[in-house]
């Protein structure tokens, strides 16, 4: 099993877009895939169904208040199993935030599942702290989206110094990589940013598949759908998902299931 956190420290980055996205273009490919949604206002329920959004999850399980077996919700791909943050009443939340914070809750959840799921994406609230530092603490890799703005650029070195604080603690997570998100290729200063982080950065530390700005993302978060299946068409939009999950297969080792892979013949 192989455990992805997606993190930032700043709100309003396309966080949970990117880690329902890239869940699903996994599946899709053929990986056996969790995704936990971590944020107490369950961000990722709210993106989906309200079955989802009202279903208990890591909070109960945190709890013993019932087991994994109960929580995990399936979906239309067999491959794609939703684990959801749980009831946390928002007065609730800063404890919920306490019990994931030293990672021994997730770290028991990943045994439990550790035949049966070959990743786990952790959807994490904004931030460093309590569920966001649990999952750093599990994961093997982390994956940073940064809106392609001035202030979210420059907290990219925060990311880096939180990673080598905590693998000097003893942590083993490793950077998947920096993901530029909410790209305008019409706007300057979103070119401007992208280009200044590609032009700084060593190349293994960035996706070179980017996120643009669309409105399809809008429309597949308010249908409660990845975006690609907001139409029995998926918008070509999606297709940067299908990339981006080919590139984290590369990074993170990903070793395909089949002894023999190559071409497949399109007439026998």
């Amino acid at each position: 099993m192989i455990g992805i956190a997606v993190v930032s420290q700043k709100g309003g980055v396309g966080k949970t877009t990117v880690a329902l996205n890239v869940a699903y273009a996994l599946a899709r490919r053929g990986s056996r895939t969790l995704l936990i949604d971590l944020d107490p206002s369950g961000s990722i329920g709210l993106s989906l169904t309200r079955r989802v959004a009202k279903a208990p999850g890591v909070a109960e399980f945190a709890s013993r208040a019932a087991p994994l077996e109960r929580l995990l919700i399936e979906t239309r791909l067999n491959e794609l199993m939703i684990l959801p943050a749980g009831q946390v009443p928002p007065l609730r939340a800063p404890d919920f935030a306490n019990i994931l914070s030293s990672g021994e809750v997730l770290r028991d959840l990943c045994r439990v599942l550790r035949d049966d799921i070959d990743i786990v994406v952790f959807d994490t609230p904004s931030g460093f702290g309590g569920a966001t530092l649990g999952a750093l603490k599990t994961a093997d890799y982390a994956m940073c989206p940064v809106q392609a703005e001035p202030v979210a650029a420059r907290l990219v070195l925060r990311v880096l110094d939180l990673i080598a604080g905590l693998r000097e603690e003893g942590a083993h997570v490793t950077l998947a990589g920096i993901l530029i998100t909410m790209l305008q290729q019409q706007s300057k200063p979103s070119t401007t940013v992208a280009e200044e982080l590609w032009q700084s950065l060593p190349k293994d530390l960035l996706f070179r598949t980017s996120i643009p700005r669309d409105a399809a993302f809008l429309d597949a978060s308010a249908a409660g759908v990845p975006v690609g299946l907001l139409r029995r068409r998926a918008p070509p939009v999606a297709m940067a998902f299908e990339q981006l999950a080919a590139e984290l297969e590369q990074r993170i080792g990903l070793v395909p299931k089949e002894s023999r892979d190559g071409p497949i013949a399109l007439v026998d």
